[in-house]
């Protein structure tokens, strides 16, 4: 029977009950994001302001993140299923001295990624990571 040919009301279930089929689907391929073996560096952020001539990268391999923000490297177990970018042991970092605006932006990076922001990947390519106060948004190298 076609959707014309049914009751309003019976049609208008079926119609919301499709609807909410296609909006889980879209809502489980959301939150499963495939970040395994890929590196992306950062083309753009709101809320924080870059040290000049600075970048972010993160690189996400065998359940761990490594990330880099212009002077040293943090890596640690990390999970990202879900929708959120969860670091699931203290973020352990390289120990170089460099300026001193750079290493404030190393303390900044780990605090944000242990906020657990928010994590999408959309067919692009484009990552983003955020919270209420900073997104940041990467590409893949």
């Amino acid at each position: 029977m076609s959707v014309a040919a049914m009751p309003r009301r019976v049609a208008t279930l079926v119609i919301a009950g499709v609807a909410g089929l296609a909006l889980a689907a879209c809502t489980d391929s959301a939150a499963s994001v495939d970040l395994e073996g890929r590196t992306f560096t950062s083309t753009d952020v709101t809320g924080h302001e870059l040290v000049e001539g600075s970048a972010i990268t993160l690189a996400f391999e065998d359940g761990q993140v490594s990330a880099r923000a212009g002077c040293n490297t943090l890596f640690g177990g990390a999970t990202w299923d879900g929708g959120t970018l969860e670091i699931t042991d203290q973020l352990a970092s390289t120990m170089m001295a460099c300026d001193d605006a750079l290493m404030g932006q190393d303390d900044w990076l780990a605090e944000f990624l242990t906020s657990s922001p928010a994590v999408m990947l959309d067919e692009a390519g484009t990552l983003t990571l955020g919270d209420d106060d900073v997104v940041i948004t990467l590409t893949e190298d």
